[in-house]
């Protein structure tokens, strides 16, 4: 089967992060508490604070304004975030045990650390993150999101030198060896995994644990296509976000009491874990003034309102799957056949490392794909195929 989601692509969430605003200045200056960035001519940040929390950050440039972001938001959520960073440096077998399960809140599934840490890890030996970046625009991001990144994270970095990590103010990860400052790699791999949402990441478990039937599948051997086809079917149903969904109402001037127009946006995305929203208002004046929430890590804002425009999104119930089911050489469980012809499966030889007795060790796995995408056997912990005792799984892809 082939798990993408239609809607957002890795290379689309890229330059969809390319997008940003550009209205009148902000109204009013703001003593700044942020000051001196290197390189930046000791160009000043400025964050302020609401009574609820919510900052105003404003800067000199995108890197500025970013910097302060990171800042911030470090300030706010630094122990949720740091651990989705240890997801996809695939470390979280190192730090929390290769037994032990993370959520991820924006599907719904529960993943397993040491099958996360497999796939995550193909995703850093094959460079595809790396491939995404280089492209250019429209494919890959703007300048304004290159030098935002670049100030996001040595904001965030920032905010862990000054603090200090015995000395943070959330016991969950004060004095935790797990966080640690961050680089820029890691927060396009961060994008990555959240463009995956809605597709391969329902199916981390089955793509990281997909193995070739031992032994090879018999000569005569022919799955139940029809079962495994319905088996399937059911599981996408499953993600079909049945009850989930979102709002979000644009109202003109003649329906509201004030004569001015207005929208509402209601995203039913999480409450906890690191798929919430994170409000915050950021201007650069002359060039950008934006206020409203921004996904976690992702230092732009997302849904939200300029002067003159605002805007939300919705989710979609469409399906964003594609199966197929492979058709096995009998006696070769790593050759599939496609238009006919025989094909030989990619195997990449994956290496991570897990705590053993005498420290940290590697544990090396194979994961394997076809012309269509990556091979699994199971998607939102079920299994692909029915479970008839001595009948092999089939493949998917």
């Amino acid at each position: 089967m082939r798990v993408r989601g239609r809607a957002v692509t890795p290379a689309a969430l890229l330059a969809c992060l390319c997008v940003l605003p550009a209205v009148a200045p902000a109204s009013a200056d703001v003593a700044p508490r942020v000051n001196s960035l290197p390189g930046t001519d000791r160009a000043k940040v400025a964050i302020r604070r609401t009574a609820h929390g919510i900052p105003h950050i404003v800067g000199s440039s995108f890197r500025n304004v970013a910097y302060g972001y990171g800042y911030a938001f470090a300030q706010d959520n630094i122990c949720t975030i740091a651990s989705s960073y240890v997801t996809v440096r695939a470390e979280r077998s190192r730090f929390f045990g290769p037994e032990n399960t993370w959520r991820f809140e924006g599907n719904g599934s529960t993943v397993n650390n040491l099958n996360s840490d497999f796939f995550f890890k193909r995703i850093i030996d094959t460079g595809v993150v790396e491939q995404l970046r280089a492209q250019r625009p429209p494919n890959g991001p703007r300048p304004e999101i290159v030098s935002g990144v670049s100030g996001y994270v040595a904001g965030y970095n920032r905010y862990l030198r000054d603090t200090g990590v015995d000395r943070l103010p959330d016991a969950t990860c004060r004095g935790k060896p797990w966080v640690r400052p961050i680089r820029e790699i890691d927060v396009y791999r961060y994008f990555y995994k959240l463009a995956l949402l809605a597709s391969s990441g329902v199916a981390i478990d089955g793509i990281a644990g997909a193995q070739p039937p031992t032994p090879p599948l018999p000569a005569p051997f022919t799955p139940r296509v029809a079962d495994q086809m319905e088996l399937i079917e059911g599981n996408l149903d499953r993600f079909r976000l049945g009850d989930a969904g979102s709002n979000a109402y644009g109202l003109g001037r003649d329906a509201t009491a004030d004569g001015r127009g207005m929208v509402l946006g209601n995203p039913h995305f999480p409450w906890q874990g690191s798929q919430r929203f994170y409000q915050s208002h950021l201007t650069i004046p002359g060039k950008l003034d934006v206020a409203g929430a921004s996904l976690f890590g992702v230092p732009i804002v997302l849904i939200g309102h300029t002067q003159r425009l605002a805007w939300s999104h919705t989710v979609s119930t469409a399906r964003r799957f594609t199966p197929f089911e492979l058709k096995l050489v009998p006696g070769s469980p790593t050759t599939y056949l496609y238009d006919g012809q025989p094909r030989q499966m990619t195997a990449d030889r994956v290496t991570i490392q897990v705590p053993g007795p005498g420290g940290l060790q590697d544990s090396a796995r194979t994961l394997y794909s076809t012309i269509h995408g990556p091979v699994f056997t199971s998607i939102l912990g079920l299994p692909c195929s029915p479970g008839a005792r001595h009948r092999p799984t089939p493949w998917a892809t």
